[in-house]
């Protein structure tokens, strides 16, 4: 089917821009960490990072599943 085709191509590129989302919040931690920024708020950073992977690699499950149904 057509339409689960697009379904899992779109949910593979939202797997790929959760895990990019995820890898500039470690950046962001990185650059805080070396400024020794004061209001930086590395935990919760850090939490949102690993949300956004773990986001992410649910999204590919959901693809790699749709596109063995379809």
């Amino acid at each position: 089917m057509f339409s689960t085709a697009i379904l899992a191509g779109c949910l593979s590129a939202l797997r790929w821009l959760l895990w990019a989302t995820a890898a500039l919040f470690i950046l962001l931690v990185l650059v805080q960490a070396l400024r020794g920024d004061a209001d930086a708020l590395p935990k919760s950073n850090l939490l949102l990072a690993l949300g956004f992977f773990i986001a992410g690699a649910v999204s590919g499950w959901a693809s790699g599943k749709f596109a063995r149904d379809s």
